[in-house]
């Protein structure tokens, strides 16, 4: 078994590593956590400029931060990213699986190609498995300070359960990943490490712009979420911090959707 034994961070701090957090939903959560207490290293898949540009956000909270650049989609690069995060901070004891992708092109799931099928499952599916498999066994690998709470956070979508028939691949894969939250619940609950799985709805993100001005129209005419407004990565943020801090004691395991109320059953 490899050695997984960081040094420490000071004063028993809880570390936190946000996978895509250099903009949009992952910015939204590092922010959230560093304004917790939490030291925060910062991800970007290949803009260091950007991730170090929210790693001073961060910084301005309080606590350490480190940013790095790494794609998630190089299985090969997942240990070596844990370990620059660690040796910059000292132990996780928090992960979030935030970074994704969309489909490479929105249109009739008859259509969808399968360079952008293998596109979502490699970034939604295989990535997220793997890194959080890294996670968990670097974790279990060694005594945690108890005082602290530890937990894996995957971002998948309400479109893991709500099927979009312009970009199939993409719920195909965000099902996907709201299983993989499932089943590292179901193995890690007893090695006191705790696994949620976040459901964003219509989130304001580089991501959803294209499609932004269709949902506002849906929000305002047909009531498409409960609560009257697109969400924010505040929004998101802030359950995600709730989470991490312990807010949520004797609890692995669920579905947590940040969606403004829109897949709630209604008559």
């Amino acid at each position: 078994m490899r050695d997984y034994a960081p040094p420490a961070a000071p004063d028993g701090r809880p570390v936190a590593f946000v996978t895509g957090s250099s903009r949009g939903i992952g910015r939204g959560i590092a922010l959230a956590l560093a304004s917790k207490g939490f030291d925060i290293a910062v991800h970007g898949r290949s803009n260091l400029i950007e991730a170090q540009r929210t790693a001073e956000e961060v910084a301005a909270l309080g606590g350490r931060v480190t940013a790095l650049v790494g794609d998630i989609g190089d299985l090969s690069r997942h240990e070596a990213m844990l370990d620059q995060v660690e040796t910059a901070l000292g132990p996780l004891t928090t992960f979030v699986n935030n970074a994704g992708v969309g489909a490479l092109k929105r249109g009739d799931v008859l259509e969808a190609s399968v360079e952008s099928y293998e596109h979502c499952m490699l970034y939604n599916a295989k990535a997220a498995f793997f890194l959080t498999q890294a996670v968990g066994r670097r974790l279990c690998s060694r005594p945690r300070d108890p005082s602290l709470y530890h937990s894996i956070l995957l971002v998948s979508s309400v479109s893991a359960v709500a099927a979009s028939t312009n970009r199939g691949e993409y719920c195909v894969s965000k099902a996907a990943t709201a299983m993989i939250a499932q089943v590292f619940a179901a193995r890690l609950a007893a090695e006191g490490i705790y696994v949620f799985d976040l459901q964003p709805g219509v989130i304001e993100t580089d991501m959803s712009r294209p499609a932004l001005a269709d949902y506002q129209r849906r929000v305002d005419e047909e009531g498409l979420t409960l609560i009257p407004r697109l969400g924010q990565p505040a929004d998101v943020g802030a359950v995600a911090a709730s989470i991490a801090s312990g807010g949520l004691p004797y609890v692995s395991g669920q579905v947590i959707r940040v969606d403004g109320a829109m897949l709630l059953p209604r008559l």
